[in-house]
């Protein structure tokens, strides 16, 4: 087998849809602009080996999607977490795959359905609460058939269909904390030299997001491993209890350059990108920061808060996070590569959970609901002080109870989209003001009436059934924008 790419240069940064032909040794691959292209593979990724090997396809420790042609086989890889995918289907005697839903329904020629409402909700199933990996939904509607989705699993064509196979599982039992921390930290090192490589076509710049909270803090010490020396931050928080959440003040005694951020709905940009990978608008958060250029290795601490929470619950069942899966569309506009550390090993999740428990962890255990032993001995150790992070959870996430979009030229898209589907808008006032009511009905749910008072959820009246509509309305658009891509090539009729 090998590839035959073809750049669509105004394509999103790190999209790819391979196209392939039963019988054919030939697989074509269109991509954008900063896909690392070689003879045999193609990948926008970082991952903990050597570049030059092209070896993604052997480790579980990647950040990003490839296509790796190994003989008369190719296996097409996905993310090493859950917070990223590959959509695959059969359309007019050939298979796509793609790491965008968008890309691959422009390439393929399919829409999404207007009369299917469940498309947020079939997302939403890799969620814990949900299902999570072995539960979530494999695959949507379309017009014309379904589209598959794959997460933590890779590809295996053989020249007559694809298979699911699993990834390898690189990481060590973790015995002890010292184990894992060092597994930690030489795994960071491993992709640093990975994104380091003179190999590569197009530079990468590491960076991390933080927080006053523990997660982030933890991920950005071991960042520095891999050379992480910029940092992003939130200020403002959108709990009840509210207050900075900034990790600047952390960051900087880690001895790492920090831009602080404050969110608002006037912040957000390239909103589509957002709703277009989950119908919800949990990480347009995401959106406001200035990533490096051309690329960005962004570490996260997402997953930490189920790997690395001092409860007893089931780490044994992986399962995605909706915020963080946001940023699966967006990230290959902006030339992003989502690493989530916690993510690192979680297949061993048990034994992470018991060094939370274990005793030679009880001099960084508080006991109380807001515990989590190792990341707060990562940071305290790099230097941190025990009180100046980690003392009361706060939120700073996008997350609203009214779903609509935010930025005007949005809200015009998406109401014109509500139209040519026969449902009628409520006026941009009705908007603000039911935006305004979810606001406090959720405030007032989550943090009085949840553990006293049942079945008085306020916000079951303050919702409009256009939400249904945001998952295809987004993809729509974004869609188009791949469209476009094709037809400057000539190719409008394969997309018709």
């Amino acid at each position: 087998m090998r590839l035959s790419p073809r750049l669509v240069p105004d394509w999103p940064k790190l999209a790819w849809v391979a196209r392939l032909t039963k019988g054919a040794d030939t697989i074509e691959v269109l991509h954008g602009p900063m896909v690392e292209i070689a003879e045999d593979w193609c990948a926008e990724a970082v991952w903990a080996g050597p570049f030059e090997g092209a070896d993604f396809d052997r480790t579980d420790l990647i950040c990003g999607t490839g296509v790796r042609c190994r003989g008369d086989q190719v296996t097409f890889v996905s993310s090493g977490t859950a917070l990223d995918r590959l959509w695959y289907c059969n359309r007019g005697g050939l298979s796509y795959v793609s790491n965008s839903l968008p890309a691959l329904l422009a390439a393929a020629g399919l829409r999404l359905r207007e009369d299917y409402i469940k498309y947020a909700s079939d997302i939403a199933g890799v969620d814990e609460p949900l299902g999570g990996l072995s539960k979530y939904t494999r695959h949507i509607p379309t017009d014309a058939g379904d589209v598959n989705i794959l997460y933590f699993q890779n590809l295996l064509y053989d020249g007559r269909g694809l298979t699911v196979i699993d990834k390898v599982d690189t990481a060590p039992h973790f015995r002890t904390f010292e184990i894992y921390e060092e597994f930690l930290a030489d795994t960071a090192r491993r992709l640093g030299s990975n994104l380091m490589s003179p190999a590569r076509r197009h530079s990468i710049v590491p960076m991390a997001t933080v927080s006053n909270g523990y997660d982030s803090l933890a991920t950005a010490v071991i960042a520095r491993h891999a050379g992480c020396q910029k940092c992003v931050t939130i200020v403002n928080s959108t709990s009840l209890w509210r207050g900075s959440d900034s990790g600047e003040e952390s960051a900087r005694q880690l001895g790492m350059q920090c831009r602080s951020y404050y969110h608002n709905s006037k912040s957000y940009r390239d909103e589509e990108w957002i709703w277009a990978a989950t119908g919800r608008p949990r990480g347009l958060n995401f959106s406001i920061f200035d990533f490096p250029e051309p690329l960005c290795l962004l570490f996260t601490g997402n997953y930490g808060d189920k790997l690395w929470n001092r409860a007893h619950h089931d780490v044994a069942e992986l399962s995605g996070d909706i915020t963080g899966i946001s940023l699966t569309e967006l990230r290959l506009l902006r030339g992003i590569f989502h690493c989530a550390p916690a993510w690192w090993g979680a297949r061993h999740g048990l034994e992470v959970q018991a060094l939370s428990f274990s005793r030679d962890m009880e001099p960084w255990t508080l006991h109380n609901s807001y515990d989590r032993p190792i990341p707060r001995r990562l940071v305290e150790e790099a230097g941190i002080s025990r009180r100046a992070f980690g003392q009361r959870k706060k939120n700073t996430s996008s997350e609203t109870d009214f779903l609509w979009p935010f930025c005007p030229r949005s809200r015009h898209s998406f109401e014109k989209y509500l139209r040519s589907c026969g449902i009628k808008t409520p006026p941009p006032p009705l908007v603000w003001l039911l935006r305004k009511a979810s606001y406090w009905a959720g405030l007032v749910q989550r943090n009085l009436l949840r553990k006293h008072v049942r079945n008085l959820d306020l916000r079951r009246y303050l919702r409009h059934q256009g939400s249904n509509f945001l998952f295809p309305w987004a993809n729509s658009e974004v869609r188009a924008v791949y469209e476009r891509g094709l037809q400057a090539l000539g190719m409008q009729q394969e997309v018709s």
